[in-house]
């Protein structure tokens, strides 16, 4: 059978790697100059690291609390000290890094401006930063596409488990049914066993004083007679 914690675990591992190239991303963004679109750019990706971090720090404390249930009883769940130890250390690292990717969310670095120089310089250096800005957007945007694609098939892995579990419990509610038609049969066969028993134990008695009867009168009869 399957550990919890491990299927936890890897969800944990996926979210957390999908998580950290959106990170990147955003520090890329992060305390530059930014466009319009850049802008929008990155108060999406900001919230979508939010939420993302939410829902793995819900896991991780799902897992601690696993792991301090555990530390109580390690014999009753079949674990040793190293294999405890190893899981405390799984949650930990990852409870520092998210606590870190929130610090950098909250302080966002304000947008760096540089110092145009004037005459043409300044409309060529703007044309090529430009250019620049929009080869990078190009590239974030391919990013962040194959990230969402990448979350798709992480969604779609996690509902096909959760179909295999359904499939599972739905099999096992089957086979108990089976179980308890075929012990109401086995019990009333027993209750009908018993009921003839009974009744074939009432005619042995009856049939046993019957021939103690005739016995006796037999020993009677002969007795009379001579």
């Amino acid at each position: 059978m399957t550990d919890p914690f491990d299927i936890v675990q890897e969800d944990v591992i996926g979210a957390f790697e999908q998580a950290r190239t959106l990170f990147a991303s955003w520090k890329r963004l992060n305390g530059r100059k930014r466009s319009p679109q850049e802008e929008n750019e990155f108060q999406f990706m900001t919230d979508e690291l939010y939420s993302s971090l939410k829902s793995i720090g819900n896991d991780l404390d799902d897992l601690q609390e696993t792991i301090d249930v555990s530390r109580n009883a390690p014999d009753e769940y079949g674990l040793t000290s190293a294999e405890l130890k190893e899981r405390q250390e799984f949650v930990g690292s990852k409870k520092r890094a998210v606590s870190d990717m929130r610090k950098s969310l909250a302080q966002p670095s304000e947008p760096v401006k540089k110092v145009m120089p004037e005459g043409n310089g300044a409309r060529i250096e703007e044309e090529q930063a430009g250019y620049t800005g929009g080869a990078e957007f190009g590239n974030q945007q391919q990013q962040y596409e194959m990230l969402m694609e990448e979350q798709d098939q992480h969604f779609d892995s996690m509902l096909g488990t959760v179909r295999n579990l359904h499939g599972i419990a739905s099999t096992m509610n089957t086979e108990l049914d089976s179980q308890t038609v075929l012990l109401d049969e086995v019990n009333s066969l027993v209750d009908r066993t018993q009921s003839r028993l009974a009744s074939a134990k009432k005619k042995v008695d009856k049939f046993l004083r019957d021939k103690s009867n005739r016995s006796l009168h037999i020993v009677l009869i002969l007795f009379v007679t001579h």
